[in-house]
């Protein structure tokens, strides 16, 4: 993996000064969410498999068989893709926060950024504290589904303003270090 330094560099403005990089935890897995998503997507994927046994062995019309093969197909993303795709984001994702700006590089072209002076931000701890999320400016449409946003789900919220967000930062004590002083102007 390149250094997140250096994949933060290329992207920082004139004058601009950079006071904290990081990435998340690839090791954290679920989110408050996970309560609700896990057992839906475990209840979506059952009805799907036992329909699509029962168009197989029982009604055998090609109709139900082919019918239910896309809701399988969903059901076992729900269920086990879904994280999948989530880890593999995070590893490829690189946060920064600058005296200006709070940046997220995701692979080698999505980059998005957000002002941090006189945007609301919202702080978020992991239960044992050892873990921080952090999303800056306004939720909008997005805090009605931003629920699926660091679930593996986000395509749900695709086209409804993705806020900028640090997810599951380890290094909580210097990212929140770096806000304060990038607040403070």
């Amino acid at each position: 993996m390149n250094d997140p330094r250096s994949r933060i560099l290329p992207v920082l403005r004139e004058g601009e000064q950079l006071l904290w990089v990081g990435q998340p935890d690839p090791q954290v897995h679920f989110t408050r969410a996970d309560a609700f998503l896990i057992p839906f997507s475990i209840l979506w994927g059952g009805f799907a498999v036992v329909w699509e046994v029962l168009a197989i062995t029982a009604v055998r019309q090609p109709l139900f068989m082919i019918w239910g093969i896309p809701f399988v197909l969903v059901g076992l993303y729900f269920i086990f893709g879904r994280f999948i795709i989530k880890k593999r984001r995070k590893i490829s994702t690189v946060y920064a926060l600058t005296s200006s700006r709070a940046i997220v590089c995701t692979g080698e072209r999505s980059v998005a950024d957000s002002p941090v002076m006189g945007m609301p931000t919202k702080v978020d701890r992991s239960r044992n504290g050892r873990h921080i999320s952090v999303t800056f400016g306004y939720q909008g449409m997005a805090g009605l589904m931003g629920m699926y946003q660091n679930t593996g789900l986000d395509i749900f919220s695709l086209g409804m303003g993705q806020t900028v967000a640090f997810y599951d930062v380890s290094d909580a004590d210097g990212l929140m270090a770096a806000l304060d002083r990038a607040r403070v102007g």
